[in-house]
């Protein structure tokens, strides 16, 4: 930020709690870029000029325009909630049009969103707006004093089958003892009954307690704020990135599904921010990721759920949702996009099998997934007779201590008969205690 810019942020700051800012995010750049080939950098500096053209022609003089990787932000000097929400919307649609004058641009997809902070929100956001820009413009200088930072990994071009890094990927520095409710983050397989191979790997955290192991939000003891789920999604797509890096760059292709939850989501400053993590992630490798949102209330309105899914197509190879188990009204999903319903195998299941109404409602589930045409999954599955039940019903996708352990990296595809499974848990249920 220049030292001019800087000084007029000052002067908009000064004594004030609280203010308006309005964001833009261009979604999509990497598709642009591998479209323009050689005209990149022609094409990337219209984009960024046109749109500082719309922005300052619309603001008044004393509001602040800050450029950031993917997008502007706009700091408003006098501006109520209500006007600055009008004005992000207008400019938006603006923007919208002039995009859809190019065939090149057609792919951008713009993410707006107004909203008051408080001074200190503000400089916060500002500061990480920076830090991403400087991470796109290159490699920094190494930080000698071993100051910790939590940001998202930095990628290497390592392909399959080479057996070493250009360089190690950036890993935060741990957190202080006692401050996240999670104690690890690990990758949990998933197999695949119609292929019988395990085909990808749910990055999930785990917390041990009175000397069990809870996963995923479980690990938050139902504590349910949405700054604690923002929080745990931002730490498992960091891990995962990286545990796919270092999966790769051993020498193993694989595949890991991302969990995220609809509060992360839901507001549209916590999904700039996610979607921030995410992109991080290079186009051409994002094909082997899977994002699966979990916690969408039933009633959700549908348009607000398909805008959502929309913004985090481009992210990613498939969308999954996560349901709780017999919840069949699928519907409310329709034109999300969604590849996969998934849902947890009820403890009273894997301990004393299903019942018929159990049957019944899986099979009930199945049918209204393919209606939709998307695949079904189960988690924490540990009764191999559920999982030919389940099989038999026409679930796909399989994890759980009845399938294969969690790992601290994704595993490659491998093959993984179904007899294997059984014999294997006949083997542990024939160990002594």
């Amino acid at each position: 930020m220049s030292p001019e810019l800087k000084n007029k942020l000052k002067t908009v700051l000064a004594g004030r709690g609280s203010v308006d800012m309005g964001q833009f995010r261009f979604l999509n750049l990497d598709r642009v870029r591998e479209e323009a080939g050689e005209d990149w950098p022609r094409l990337r500096d219209k984009i960024y000029e046109v749109a500082a053209h719309f922005i300052e022609k619309r603001i008044d003089a004393a509001d602040v325009v800050i450029r950031c990787r993917g997008g502007f932000m706009i700091v408003f000097a006098i501006l109520d909630p209500d006007a600055a929400e009008a004005r992000v919307t207008g400019i938006a649609a603006e923007l919208e049009r002039f995009f859809l004058g190019d065939r090149r641009l057609e792919m951008i997809e713009l993410v707006a969103d107004a909203r008051s902070v408080t001074t200190a929100e503000l400089l916060e956001i500002v500061a990480q707006a920076q830090d991403e820009s400087r991470a796109a413009a290159g490699p920094a200088p190494e930080d000698k004093t071993g100051a910790a930072r939590e940001t998202a990994p930095r990628w290497q071009a390592v392909e399959a089958g080479t057996k070493k890094s250009a360089g190690a990927a950036v890993r935060p520095a741990p957190p202080a003892a006692g401050r996240l409710p999670w104690d690890s983050i690990v990758f949990r397989p998933v197999w695949d009954a119609r292929r019988g191979a395990l085909i990808h790997n749910v990055c999930i955290a785990r917390r041990v307690v009175n000397g069990f192991a809870v996963h995923g939000r479980d690990t938050l003891m139902g504590r349910d704020e949405p700054e604690l789920h923002h929080m745990l999604d931002r730490a498992v797509a960091r891990a995962a990135q990286r545990g796919f890096q270092k999966a790769r760059t051993a020498g193993g292709p694989c595949a890991v599904v991302i969990p995220v939850h609809h509060a992360t989501l839901v507001s549209v400053s916590r999904r700039l921010d996610y979607i921030g993590v995410l992109q991080s992630v290079p186009a051409p490798m994002r094909r082997f990721f899977r994002l699966r949102i979990e916690g969408v209330p039933a009633g959700a309105p549908i348009g607000r759920t398909q805008e959502i899914f929309r913004s985090l197509k481009p992210l990613a190879a498939e969308l999954m949702v996560k349901l709780p188990f017999g919840d069949i009204d699928l519907q409310r999903f329709e034109g999300c996009g969604v590849g996969v319903f998934d849902a947890d195998t009820p403890s009273r299941i894997n301990e004393g099998g299903p019942d018929d109404a159990q049957v019944a409602a899986l099979t009930d589930w199945t049918a209204s997934a393919r209606a939709m045409k998307a695949e079904t999954a189960l988690a924490e599955v540990g009764n191999t007779g559920f999982l030919q039940v389940a099989i038999a019903a026409g679930v796909r996708y399989f994890s759980g201590a009845a399938i294969a352990p969690d790992a601290e990296l994704p595993r490659p595809p491998m093959t993984l008969p179904l007899a294997r499974i059984v014999e294997n848990a006949g083997d542990q249920d024939r160990r002594p205690a």
